[in-house]
């Protein structure tokens, strides 16, 4: 009886902490897409074809390059943890880090660069 509980313990602790990385991941990424949007309007680098998609679109546009970045980083962590002998949780954990991170550090690139670009542009 012991050993059913502590494995329900042990796979509900699993189980709200990868929910929990999904809420915070989402809620990261949606940070992120606020300030691309804003970022993109004035950036040369961004396609004038991107720039002529409703907000709608470019939104829907923005999350599916995030999801399909997430996928191939989840992928390739998996086939990292079966290919090499690492521990899962661990590695789990510091890639989780590490996209999570790098996705919250570019959308302060994003706000950086427009906040840049609207001081450089000439007040009247």
């Amino acid at each position: 009886m012991e050993w059913v509980v502590g494995h329900a313990v042990e796979k509900g602790c699993t189980f709200a902490l990868l929910f929990s990385m999904c809420v915070a991941t989402s809620a990261v990424a949606q940070y992120c897409e606020f300030h691309f949007l804003r970022f993109a309007k004035q950036s040369p680098y961004v396609p004038d074809a991107f720039k002529s998609l409703a907000a709608a679109d470019q939104r829907s546009t923005f999350y599916q390059v995030v999801v399909l970045s997430a996928m191939g980083v989840w992928t390739a962590t998996v086939f990292l943890v079966l290919a090499a002998d690492v521990p899962r949780r661990s590695m789990l954990g510091v890639v989780y880090s590490c996209y999570t991170g790098g996705l919250f550090g570019l959308a302060h690139f994003f706000k950086q660069a427009y906040l840049v670009a609207d001081s450089a542009s000439p007040s009247t």
